[in-house]
């Protein structure tokens, strides 16, 4: 029986190479992490767009922030919802007024990042930094199976390949990658299906 132990890796310890659809000629590209210019702790890194097959330089897409939430009324104690518009800087604290008695208050939102432009109706997955479609990619049972590359592949191969599946009592293993995947992709009678997908994907 194959044996596996969550080796305590996130999703960011696979994305120092993205590999995506390149915008220009559809070919297989990839979205680099370098070192910083002028970075001296040697952590600084920026991601670049690499693409051997027709060389464009995609311009990175203008990311805005939405501030939204649910609050109680400090006045009249009632609740409710809001949204923002979408702002250039993300606000630190956002002012609202109450829908039922117009008091305006300020404090926290939560933030969620909008790219301009981008094609979110697609049902693609991208990646974060140019909003590019990921390479590898496949839907199974109305979800999207997704990876950044090959050793994402790799690691994902030996996870569902697993008949002993064992957690990692050092670590946070409620946030790390293997804790976090979907449950089609832990699910054992979807394992063969998706080893034959990351098959073909490492072909």
């Amino acid at each position: 029986m194959e044996r596996f132990q969550d080796e305590n890796k996130f999703l960011r310890s696979f994305n120092d190479e993205i590999l995506v659809k390149c915008p220009n000629c559809d070919s297989k590209a990839s979205i680099v992490a370098k070192l910083k210019e002028n970075c001296q702790c040697g952590k600084c890194k920026v991601m670049s767009f690499e693409c051997k097959h027709c060389f464009t330089k995609p311009k990175q897409p203008i990311v805005k922030y939405v501030a939204y939430g649910k609050r109680y009324c400090m006045n009249c104690r009632e609740p409710y919802e809001f949204k923002s518009q979408a702002f250039k800087n993300k606000p630190l604290v956002y002012k609202t007024k109450c829908p039922h008695c117009n008091f305006e208050e300020e404090g926290k939102p939560k933030i969620n990042e909008i790219t301009e432009g981008s094609k979110l109706d697609d049902g693609l997955m991208r990646e974060w930094w140019y909003n590019l479609p990921l390479w590898f990619q496949k839907e199974f049972d109305n979800e999207i199976f997704w990876a950044y590359n090959l050793d994402h592949i790799d690691y994902l191969e030996r996870y569902i390949g697993a008949g002993l599946r064992e957690r990692n009592s050092k670590a946070n293993y409620t946030s790390s990658l293997v804790a976090r995947l979907p449950k089609f992709v832990k699910a054992a009678k979807n394992r063969e299906k998706l080893l034959k997908i990351l098959m073909k994907w490492k072909e």
